[in-house]
């Protein structure tokens, strides 16, 4: 490793993030740029798949058809930031940590959230000064306190609809709410102790309309609401077009990002993971590690190297924004 001294920040990591994403959002206004056409194919409409109510081994059948689906890809998402600001971006994310969203406005990359096997980052531009903020993900996935994000961003792959159900992890039977949805919660373990996820799940459909993440101590952390489903043939389920994320960090303000894709392609993704994930190049950026700055220091940082991807394992269920063996 190539040890990175990156220059103290002058600023709270917070206040300049939002402050680069309101520049941001003044230079993406003036650059001419439209909305994203949306696609009506009656084709990608989904259809009922109970007439009656499901079992939960039903259900879960339904859902875990998502553990077909290796790798994500759109280049034609709108990202609304905290309802002031609407980025153009691009997304890909492929199994089981690869992940890339990026915006480029004005011929400069804006804004860039990506994660590859050992890390995930955040790079910004606070005028003409750009910053990136970074953790590794085991210490990340160690800390009880966290700063600015309560979860990874690996957490967004389930916000997209990219959701496991576990049965053996329930902590009760599902709950029939007043509008027919079904609450399902469900255990789901990391480093810090138990976290539990609610889903809300259409009973027709069987796809998730809303994701509720409360964390050990059982503060709600991170909101997904979903909606604009699209069935995908390919692999015989449903993903939402319409996201909108709330993440919750105890300290800081909360941050909400609305996301709508016009469009996937569903394992086809095009590019060298070799390249589409690597951890930045660091030169001229202001380095901060998240893990620093949890625990309330500020040093000089070593960005992590960048490890190949691994082959997905089939026996391990995919929770985010952790990872681990399946416990029964």
């Amino acid at each position: 490793m190539v040890k990175i001294e990156a220059m103290v920040m002058q600023r709270e990591p917070w206040h300049a993030f939002m402050l680069c994403v309101s520049v941001l959002g003044m230079l993406f206004c003036t650059t001419g740029a439209t909305c994203l056409p949306k696609r009506k194919l009656p084709d990608f409409q989904p259809t009922p798949i109970f007439q009656t109510p499901p079992t939960i081994e039903q259900l879960a059948e339904v859902l875990n058809r998502t553990n077909g689906i290796q790798s994500l890809q759109s280049n034609s998402v709108s990202v609304r930031v905290n309802n002031e600001i609407s980025l153009s971006s691009n997304l890909t994310w492929q199994r089981p940590r690869n992940f890339r969203m990026t915006a480029t406005v004005a011929g400069f990359k804006g804004f860039d959230l990506g994660s590859n096997q050992d890390a995930f980052w955040m790079t910004m531009r606070n005028g003409m000064t750009p910053e990136l903020i970074y953790a590794q993900h085991n210490q990340f996935e160690a800390q009880a306190n966290r700063r600015m994000l309560p979860v990874s961003p690996m957490w967004l792959v389930e916000a997209l609809g990219v959701i496991a159900l576990d049965p053996y992890q329930m902590i009760q039977a599902p709950v029939t709410r007043a509008d027919g949805m079904l609450e399902i919660t469900t255990k789901v373990e990391s480093p810090i102790g138990i976290y539990l996820r609610t889903l809300v799940v259409d009973p027709q459909f069987a796809f998730t309309k809303q994701v509720f993440l409360r964390d050990p101590t059982g503060r709600l952390v991170a909101i997904a609401q979903q909606s604009k489903h699209e069935y995908y043939s390919s692999v015989q389920t449903s993903l939402p077009h319409q996201i909108k994320v709330q993440l919750i960090p105890a300290l800081d303000p909360p941050i909400e990002l609305d996301v709508t894709i016009d469009s996937y392609v569903v394992n086809g993704m095009t590019g060298a993971p070799s390249s589409q994930f690597t951890f930045p190049n660091t030169n001229g950026y202001s380095v901060t590690n998240l893990i620093d700055l949890n625990n309330g220091m500020s040093s000089g940082a070593t960005p992590p190297q960048v490890a190949p991807p691994q082959p997905y394992p089939r026996s391990t269920y995919r929770g985010v924004p952790w990872e681990g063996t399946l416990v029964r």
